[in-house]
């Protein structure tokens, strides 16, 4: 702690000349810090925070938007009154850093994001933040236990730590379906709609299906261009690729079985072999793109716009993709495909339940009653519909069947002259938490019908894992951190490289014990072992 702590103050020279360029708010005093916190239930707060890295839409010009008007009125209907200290987006490490690390004329209420875990743990363990269950215990009018333990129950199993408290509050989003049922959307196999209707081709609905119609757009010269070189980009040295889970596979090194609640790992499971010989199958036929693997987002780009990708794993509803491709085209999402016949495909879904940012309640935070009202506002559904969706008949409105719709008002620079948006563009992820109230009706209505269709059927599908493990796991302790560290620093390498391999044909299958006798050696069990620990504590956090 001491190491850490000499380092972080070796930033302090720099950040003290950043005064020029840490601006507070219009409105505030010049000395961000004078008297902000110098009497007691006066209503008076010092927030520090991240500035918007928009440039059309500023939060230094949120007078003129009607959101903000409305979210002003409800911090004066709580008597708030709040002074923002905004850093450049891109200071903000080295400001957030050196700041809490100092300990001294802290802010009362900060966006701590930008520090892990165990920083945060650390500074709690110091008295530098507060535990913030007593201060809502004592101070809330019950917004925050409301979405807490209501509208966001998973929220508090991510935030509380290994000693039973809770240091910060965070962004909360919720999406779902007809106003109740969750909505997770897929990360699945893409295949080009487009390619299959000009062939005639019919759309594939088992593994090998699906390689003879990748085999066939190569074949029928599905872009026109005289070559063979339509491709599929994916990387198996990675298990987060759709293909994998038509063998039932995890998505990573370790992955929760969120129905099962269980850890599992993709190397374990009965599917794992099958699914590199499937590997060295598209590898043998040419269609599976060898040079992505491992390869930087603007290697697959440059491959699309040369419409030369004829699948890759990407979001169910994605439609970024297709104004990628020189003349254009389609991208159809599949179910999962049949791969193995005593094995059902799994699905890989997003939850529809995501907590993330910190913001936490300081030491040197004189009025805290006033700092839980400010919470107990960020935390009511009046703040979360200004801040998701905006104003009613402004930025949004509502169909035939009351789901709320966006309202197309022009592009962010068109938006900042007529002032017309939601709040998560003006002031989301700076000193004001996100909560967000989302629906899959919204979405639905602007993608092409056969991504809906197909979002539509995914939502009652079973089995699935996950794209994010670390949302149904708890904060782990010192111990169990310092372990999984240690272990996934090396884990990590060798699980990508044999992956790799096999899948090239580079390495045999012949010689899978020893592959086994090493995962095991670098850590594999343990890491399973601590996951499960950290599963069963998530699951037990009422």
């Amino acid at each position: 702690m001491k190491i850490w702590r000499k380092a972080l103050l070796s930033f302090m020279a720099a950040v003290l000349v950043m005064g020029t360029i840490t601006a507070c708010s219009s409105g505030s005093k010049e000395n961000a810090g004078e008297g902000s916190n110098t009497t007691e239930a006066s209503g008076k707060l010092r927030l520090l925070g991240p500035s918007s890295s928009n440039k059309h839409i500023r939060f230094d010009d949120r007078e003129k938007y009607p959101v903000w008007k409305e979210v002003d009125k409800l911090l004066d209907n709580a008597g708030l009154d709040l002074e923002y200290e905004l850093v450049p987006s891109e200071q903000y490490d080295v400001v957030i850093k050196t700041r809490m690390a100092s300990g001294s004329d802290l802010p009362d209420i900060v966006n701590i994001s930008k520090l892990d875990n165990t920083t945060v743990l650390n500074l709690a363990k110091q008295g530098v933040i507060q535990d913030l269950t007593p201060l809502i215990e004592k101070y809330s009018n019950g917004n925050i236990k409301k979405m807490y333990d209501q509208e966001f129950p998973y929220a508090k199993k991510t935030t509380t730590s290994p000693d039973g408290k809770m240091y910060w509050f965070s962004n909360l989003h919720k999406k779902t379906y007809q106003g109740k049922d969750p909505a997770p959307v897929s990360l699945t196999m893409l295949i080009r709609k487009d390619w299959l209707e000009k062939l005639n081709l019919p759309v594939p609905t088992t593994a090998q299906e699906y390689l003879d119609t990748l085999k066939k757009f190569r074949e029928g010269d599905a872009n026109g261009n005289g070559q063979k070189d339509e491709v599929l980009a994916y990387d198996p040295g990675i298990f987060s690729g759709a293909i994998a889970q038509w063998f039932g596979l995890g998505t990573d090194i370790t992955a929760v079985d969120v129905e099962n609640k269980k850890v599992v790992s993709p190397w374990y499971q009965e599917g794992i072999k099958d699914y590199f010989r499937y590997m060295q199958q598209l590898v043998k036929e040419g269609v599976l793109d060898t040079s992505l693997i491992g390869a930087q987002g603007e290697q697959r780009t440059q491959k699309m716009t040369e419409n030369q990708v004829g699948s890759l794993s990407d979001y169910n509803l994605a439609t970024y993709n297709e104004p990628l491709i020189k003349g254009g085209g389609e991208f159809l999402p599949l179910m999962p495909l049949k791969a193995v016949d005593n094995i059902t495909p799994a699905a890989q879904l997003e939850p529809p339940f995501l907590v993330w940012q910190k913001y936490a309640i300081t030491k040197d935070c004189k009025d805290v009653e006033a700092a839980i009202k400010f919470f107990d506002v960020i935390y009511s559904e009046e703040y979360a519909n200004l801040l998701y969706w905006g104003i009613e008949g402004k930025t949004y409105e509502l169909d035939s069947n009351g789901a709320k719709i966006f309202i197309n008002t022009g592009s962010e620079e068109e938006q900042a002259k007529s002032g017309l948006v939601a709040g998560r563009q003006l002031f989301g992820d700076t000193v004001f938490p996100r909560i967000q109230f989302a629906n899959l009706e919204f979405e639905l209505t602007s993608v092409p019908a056969y991504k809906a269709d197909n979002e539509l059927e995914i939502l009652k599908y079973t089995p699935y894992f996950v794209n994010m493990n670390n949302n149904f796991l708890a904060i782990p302790n010192d111990q169990q951190l310092e372990r999984k560290t240690k272990i996934l620093t090396n884990l990590t390498t060798y699980s990508t490289e044999l992956a790799t391999k096999l899948a090239l044909g580079q390495k045999s299958l012949d010689d899978w014990d020893q592959y086994m006798t090493e995962l095991k050696k670098l850590g594999l069990d343990e890491l399973m072992e601590i996951d499960q620990q950290l599963l069963d504590r998530y699951n037990s956090i009422n």
